[in-house]
């Protein structure tokens, strides 16, 4: 971890210590807290699905966990319930999972992806290998602002042409599906930018799946 990343993590610890509320849903194993927490509503964008609903404050506790403080139990209930729904969406074998990419620069302010962070994780839970993960597939072109206070139009905006693909993977995704995970959908600018990045590489048959909507 860069000098950067832990000064970045001591300082959200410091200002945002964990809360009773956090301290209770975090506790739960992964199977009592995918039977606890709310269902998604239905996506902004055809062809994405979501586990949990990020208007519950336990679902964006949880997700705030994962995305700030790389929290293991956050990622052990945010993965688990990636992976049951992976599972509910009867994907052909050896479909290609992907996480949405972060530039450098976040990545060195975090020290990690939290969309990679809970790849990783799924992966784990794979022990019969259904899936294939890859992280080289999707890059991030540029860098925007963070997200979190901007409008449905300016998240539109700052998402066209983020994404590209990796040169060597062009034209090899014809007959894969892929899944690109991301942590939460929002306007789905991302994701759906996301999507059709792939789609221009030649894969038809994209999907996004996101832990909370």
């Amino acid at each position: 971890m860069s000098l950067i990343s832990i000064f970045y993590k001591t300082i959200l610890e410091a200002l945002f210590p964990i809360s009773e509320a956090e301290r209770r849903i975090l506790s739960l194993t992964p199977e009592q807290a995918y039977n606890l927490l709310p269902s998604a509503p239905s996506s902004p964008i055809p062809d994405t699905y979501s586990v949990f609903s990020y208007k519950d404050d336990r679902v964006s506790k949880m997700v705030w966990n994962i995305k700030y403080k790389k929290s293991k139990p956050a990622v052990s209930i945010g993965s688990y319930a990636l992976y049951k729904k992976l599972i509910e969406m009867s994907l052909p074998s050896n479909s290609v999972i992907i996480p949405i990419p972060i530039t450098n620069r976040r990545k060195n302010e975090r020290g990690y992806n939290q969309c990679e962070l809970l790849m990783d994780a799924v992966r784990d839970l794979d022990a019969e290998k259904i899936f294939t993960f890859r992280k080289d597939i999707l890059l991030r072109r540029q860098h925007t602002s963070r997200q979190t206070l901007k409008g449905r139009q300016e998240r539109l905006a700052d998402a066209k042409g983020i994404f590209s693909l990796n040169p060597d993977d062009l034209g090899t995704l014809k007959d894969k599906t892929i899944v690109i995970i991301d942590d939460v959908i929002t306007t789905g600018s991302t994701i759906n930018e996301a999507m059709k990045t792939v789609r221009r590489g030649g894969c038809q048959k994209v999907y996004g799946l996101s832990l909370a909507h």
